[in-house]
């Protein structure tokens, strides 16, 4: 993370979505995610920090499929 002099702070990290699974409570099923390129999603987020002290996300947007979190 990297804090501005404004009070501003900008996280970036990534999330292999192909080891993501979504699981349905009512049925006991899973979605599998394939592996592809588009697995791997790049996060950028703008935080600042708020008058309690706590880090609060004003900004946040994803590019997937980005080469930057492919291994």
């Amino acid at each position: 993370m990297t804090v501005h002099e404004d009070g501003t702070a900008v996280l970036v990290y990534c999330e292999d979505q192909s080891k993501a699974f979504n699981k349905f409570f009512g049925t006991g099923k899973t979605d599998v995610t394939p592996m592809t390129k588009n697995s791997y999603v790049i996060y950028a987020a703008i935080l600042r920090k708020s008058g309690n002290g706590v880090w609060v996300t004003e900004r946040l947007s994803s590019q997937r499929g980005s080469a930057k979190c492919r291994p």
